[in-house]
């Protein structure tokens, strides 16, 4: 099983540059650096971050093609590759439509899965077409895009429950390529956790991921009513808080992050590795810690 992290551009480069240098010495497979409207831009830390490691692999994303166009994420990657080599990973989707809409970015999640599942074409031609093996994954949680991540390398879920996890499984198991590459990209906190409501950072993160589930998936789960009531508050104050999460409640927002000790992210990671995962990328806010990244690598350490 590989392990990912993703870094916060939001932060000082010199503290993620930090947080990578530990990640890449302590065993740590993936760092990824995560695109959202921020004071960096993504790739260019992602360069920076080149400089100071030297044998984990760097992925960059999740990038959305309602901000890039496929010809300019090619040609970022293309930039990263030969000037640091074949080290660098792409995670794309349609993205958050409440960061989007924050930046004046208008949200149709029809369009806004047909532009991504077209971009992902267009961006996997243009990358073979340079000579370059970049793994182009696929970031989902409804069963389009999951459907779509088949033309891709490997897709991203966006939860931790098994049994959202087993649910998707099935939708496309059947049809995997043999070099399919299946992860997980759930918010994550490895620590003391009675309860998801009691710790600000994590509901925050899960709530975020909760509140973006496509309809039809949220009442097949039979969470829509707890979901919609939060995303109808969310409407109402305009950014999310702890009053939407707890509106959520522990139940719900379990399955969309991982919260626990190392010892119970061992078990957890175990018990999708049996259902045919390769790698998990620990999210936010693990990577945001002071010391999550050293965290993380102790567990790796122990595994």
């Amino acid at each position: 099983m590989k392990w990912g992290v993703a870094l916060n551009v939001r932060e000082t480069l010199s503290e993620t540059l930090r947080k990578a240098e530990v990640a890449d010495k302590g065993g740590i497979d993936q760092v990824w650096i995560t695109d959202f409207p921020a004071l960096r831009h993504a790739p260019a830390v992602a360069a920076a971050v080149a400089e100071r490691t030297e044998s984990c692999r760097i992925g960059v994303g999740m990038m959305s093609p309602l901000l890039y166009s496929s010809t300019h994420i090619v040609q970022l990657m293309s930039t990263l590759i030969e000037h640091y080599g074949n080290r660098f990973d792409i995670l794309l989707g349609p993205g958050d439509r409440y960061a989007l809409a924050r930046i004046g970015v208008p949200y149709s999640a029809k369009l806004a899965v047909e532009k991504t599942v077209d971009a992902l074409r267009e961006i996997k031609l243009g990358l073979s077409e340079a000579g370059h093996r970049s793994s182009v994954l696929l970031g989902a949680q409804g069963p389009v895009m999951i459907n779509a991540s088949l033309e891709a390398d490997g897709v991203l879920l966006n939860y931790s429950d098994i049994e959202m996890i087993e649910w998707a499984l099935d939708l496309v198991k059947s049809k995997i390529p043999d070099d399919f590459q299946l992860g997980v990209f759930p918010p994550t906190y490895v620590g003391e956790c009675q309860d998801i409501v009691s710790n600000v950072a994590i509901s925050i993160s899960a709530a975020m991921v909760a509140v973006g589930l496509n309809k039809g998936v949220s009442e097949y789960f039979g969470i829509r009513d707890e979901i919609e009531a939060a995303r109808l508050q969310l409407k109402k104050q305009g950014q999310l808080n702890m009053e939407i999460a707890k509106l959520l409640g522990n139940k719900i927002l379990e399955r969309f992050a991982f919260c626990g000790s190392e010892d119970q992210l061992i078990e957890y990671l175990s018990q999708i590795e049996t259902r045919g995962f390769s790698f998990a990328v620990f999210g936010p806010p693990q990577g945001i810690r002071k010391n999550g990244v050293e965290i993380l690598a102790t567990a790796k350490s122990n595994t």
